[in-house]
């Protein structure tokens, strides 16, 4: 019994320590003010929780993926559009930045043309080996998904090797064609041909988190939405980071 004991114990430690020095996953989590982490700016009513990232770091933590988020933007802390933390006042439950994983590429505001603009030089600065693209709302037009695809070409010229995730994006409070068929677009269009090209790509489906009924695109619940336009609560970034986890988990398991 005590050998079976201490060969476990063994097998224990070895697996901890093949983890500890497994090299962690780069990841960038790339787009606007929903990967900021935005609630209801610039009133912050609602408590400012680290977006879809906190509760992304801790379904990475607790399925073992070692992992490090990685980009220079200073959103929301440098209070381009108020301050979450009301003076010094209020921190999240989970500070990533205490924890040294507040690495993100999320800016207010920005559309499609202002991230093609910049995204070479963030590859070069971060080195991701995932992106987490959900990008698009802003300046939402016909004209977004070739903007979309244009982005997608300069990144896999930029680093070929890099995988991403392209996210169908979250809706409006109501809803917009425009916007649906972006993401259909997305779905159906984009990812299968760079696919064929031999890129590693994926999408996940965040629109559907804000949906009464999973099947109308139109049953868009405006209680999802912490300012009643386009920014989660912080229940639906939970609900967003799940996507994420899986999209991450099926990458790994290919890999």
């Amino acid at each position: 019994m005590r050998i079976q004991q201490i060969l476990i114990f063994i097998t224990f430690f070895i697996s901890v320590q093949m983890m500890a020095n497994e090299k962690p996953v780069r990841i960038m989590p790339l787009g606007d003010s929903i990967t900021a982490g935005y609630t209801d700016n610039s009133a912050w009513n609602h408590p400012f929780e680290q977006g879809y990232r906190a509760p992304l770091y801790t379904l990475l933590t607790k399925a073992s993926i070692p992992f490090k988020f990685v980009g220079q933007s200073a959103e929301p802390m440098n209070k381009k559009f108020g301050d979450p933390t009301h003076g010094g006042t209020i921190f999240p439950k989970l500070d990533l930045k205490a924890l040294g994983q507040d690495g993100h590429r999320g800016y207010g505001g920005w559309s499609i043309p202002k991230i093609q603009k910049n995204i070479s030089q963030w590859l070069k600065e971060d080195k991701p080996d995932i992106i987490l693209l959900l990008i698009g709302i802003n300046g939402i037009n016909p004209k977004s998904p070739q903007q979309l695809e244009k982005l997608l070409n300069t990144i896999y010229q930029t680093d070929h090797k890099v995988k991403v995730i392209v996210a169908q994006i979250t809706p409006y409070s109501t809803y917009k064609k425009v916007l649906f068929d972006y993401n259909t677009f997305i779905r159906e269009n984009l990812v299968p041909k760079f696919k064929k090209q031999g890129r590693t790509i994926s999408t996940v489906d965040l629109y559907q988190h804000f949906l009464i009924t999973p099947k109308d695109p139109k049953s868009i619940d405006k209680k999802r939405l912490s300012n009643g336009i386009n920014h989660p609560t912080n229940a639906l970034y939970e609900k967003m980071a799940q996507s994420w986890l899986e999209g991450i988990q099926a990458i790994i398991k290919k890999n």
